[in-house]
């Protein structure tokens, strides 16, 4: 193998796998990507076996060949390099990577020893704009579980219940996160809904910032498949049942909120909750929402915010972190807090979109 490479098509390249490649897992070759010049250019691939990515780089090929090399070892290299060309010589179990005056020998490890990359060939797409996809993910990714034993959890269901619209759904068991949006194209193949891994999800939302325009959904064979030109990333999808996220949905007083003054609030009184459990007190009463928070060794906080209510008193107790996470991820100005008793779940969504909410359980304090 021997090719030459711009500088910064290798870095992109090599940063995009970065979050990919495997550097604790059992097998070692996962640590690696696997480096293929075709006369076409120059192809990078990683997989950690649950999230893959291949991606084609202009590269001039003058000797065709494959090698795998150091995933993390070689974008530190290839990072601190000064020079525009970059050459890569394979030559037995060695690679020479040269640019300007560095040099440098590498090991590499036979590329036969790769997991082979899922294809894409038995999948139906459909287009998607970047800018929706981030906004879709944007509003519910934070909700997921890190909880293994739920793996159920560890991901975003995604949906289509009449192939015209969309609707991605995560929760962790403590809160819920829903958005929905129109799409321009039929999606079938989200009829039954899918749950997609947090890893995958978050790689998908990075190519959503590589560029303005579209990307090619589509499913097969229990993986969920991203395509742009030149590009091609798969994730095993989660086999399991999601919750039955609609009988949670609560409904009740409609409490509306500026969503700033309301974020910040939360801040400020959080930083005097208890480290462990975050937990603030949220309270209603004659046309204001009371806010505090205590800590035996630090002291109390408490804030008032004007509100339109006229009920009886309300008091209930939050995660400071759960409803942070639920206003930062909302653009409205206000918010609709919607509430029903004190121990049951309260929903919060934008004041001017029907189409997205998110619903937090209450503590106790």
């Amino acid at each position: 193998m021997k090719l030459t490479i711009e500088r910064e098509e290798l870095l992109r390249g090599l940063g995009r796998v970065q979050a990919i490649v495997e550097r604790r897992g059992t097998m070692p070759i996962l640590a690696n990507v696997l480096i293929e010049a075709r006369e076409d250019g120059l192809t990078l691939a990683a997989t950690d076996l649950e999230v893959a990515v291949v991606a084609r780089h202009p590269a001039k090929v003058k000797t065709p060949g494959s090698v795998t090399l150091g995933a993390k070892k070689l974008y530190e290299i290839a990072r601190e390099l000064e020079q525009s060309e970059v050459s890569l010589v394979a030559d037995d179990a060695r690679v020479t990577l040269t640019c300007g005056p560095a040099k440098f020998n590498l090991l590499s490890t036979s590329p036969e020893e790769y997991p082979s990359v899922p294809g894409a060939d038995n999948a139906s797409f459909a287009q998607l704009d970047t800018g929706l996809v981030a906004e879709l993910i944007d509003h519910t990714l934070y909700a997921t579980s890190s909880d293994e034993t739920r793996y159920n959890l560890n991901g975003v269901f995604v949906e289509s219940a009449d192939g015209k619209r969309v609707r991605f759904v995560a929760t962790d068991g403590y809160r819920i996160s829903l958005i929905e949006r129109a799409v321009p194209n039929p999606v079938p193949f989200l009829t039954k809904g899918i749950i997609v891994p947090r890893k995958g999800i978050a790689e998908i939302r990075k190519l959503c910032d590589e560029g303005d325009g579209t990307l090619e959904i589509g499913a097969a064979d229990g993986f969920l498949h991203v395509r742009r030109p030149d590009l091609l990333l798969t994730t095993r999808l989660i086999d399991g049942e999601f919750p039955n996220y609609r009988q949670i949905l609560p409904k009740g007083h409609r409490v509306l909120v500026e969503r700033e003054k309301l974020l910040h609030a939360v801040r400020r009184i959080a930083l005097m909750a208890h480290e462990r459990s975050r937990g603030f007190k949220f309270v209603l009463a004659d046309g204001q929402l009371d806010l505090s928070a205590s800590n035996p060794d630090l002291g109390e906080a408490r804030e008032l915010l004007p509100v339109e209510y006229q009920g009886e008193r309300f008091e209930t107790a939050f995660n400071a972190r759960y409803l942070l996470d639920v206003l930062g991820a909302m653009t409205a100005k206000e918010v609709a807090i919607e509430l029903s008793e004190e121990l049951s779940p309260v929903q919060i969504r934008p004041a001017d979109d029907a189409d997205e909410s998110a619903v937090i359980m209450p503590m106790r304090l």
